[in-house]
Parts: structure tokens; C-alpha cells; sequence
């Protein structure tokens, strides 16, 4: 009965929180040829985590200056991951893992992020199409 009442069946449309995934994106900024920013896993299915297969940092013209793509989150290396709680963002076999209640900030190193200046997007894509995106000002 408490799913029916907390998830909208007994009053409203029903809807379930933890069906699709949930992520949230803080503190992103750009210095030294690094790209850093928190994400947080707050809603989705507990028993496996989002599988983070795109990374993009954009222009404000939308062309992408810098992108981590499946094969690239697989293999990244676990260096670049500063995780916060027990549950840990990690490379998988496919994609990066973010479990529900994840906590980490990942730093990105490239230099094609040198030089770069104005308002930028970073944009994270989940497995199932669902992305996210962040605004980053660079000085």
C-alpha cells in the first residue's frame, strides 16, 4: 500500500521515481587542462547502477569540444574518480557505473581545454537516452 500512496496510485497518476535514472551535476569547472565536476546518483533502479556512456563538454554553438564516448568511460582510468560515499562511481565492462547513491567528482584531464573561455554545457548520457546537462563559465 505505501507504494501506491508515495508513488501516486491512490491519489493521481501512479509514477515510480526509480524506474529512470537520476543524476546530479555540481561544482563543474575548468582550469589547468582539466574538466571537474560532482555527480550525485539520487533516483533510479537500486539494484544496478546508470550506465554513463557519453560525456560531451559543448560550445555555446553546440559543437562539442571535448568527448568521452562508451569505449573511453570503460577504460578510464579510476585516478580521474574521487568518490564521496561506499556506493563508488567506477568503469565497467561498457560504461562508467554510477549506483544509486553515488557520490564523486571526476577530473578530467585534456589539453584541448586549454585557452578556453566564455560559458560552456557539459552534457552526461545515460545508457537509456537520458542525459544531463551542467553550464560551466570559464574566465
Amino acid at each position: 500500500m505505501t507504494n501506491q500512496v508515495f508513488h501516486g496510485g491512490v491519489w493521481g497518476t501512479l509514477h515510480n521515481k526509480s524506474v529512470k535514472p537520476k543524476l546530479e551535476i555540481t561544482d563543474g569547472k575548468i582550469a589547468d587542462q582539466t574538466l571537474s565536476f560532482s555527480v550525485f546518483r539520487t533516483e533510479g533502479v537500486d539494484v544496478y547502477g546508470s550506465w554513463v556512456i557519453g560525456i560531451e563538454l559543448l560550445d555555446s554553438s553546440n559543437q562539442t569540444i571535448l568527448e568521452y564516448d562508451q569505449e573511453d568511460l570503460a577504460h578510464l582510468d579510476e585516478a580521474f574518480i574521487s568518490n564521496d560515499y561506499i556506493a563508488k562511481v567506477k568503469p565497467g565492462k561498457h560504461s562508467l557505473i554510477v549506483p544509486l547513491g553515488a557520490k564523486a567528482t571526476l577530473s578530467l584531464y585534456n589539453a584541448k581545454l586549454s585557452n578556453l573561455a566564455g560559458a560552456y554545457t557539459l552534457k552526461i548520457t545515460d545508457i537509456s537516452g537520458v542525459y544531463w546537462k551542467h553550464r560551466i563559465d570559464c574566465s
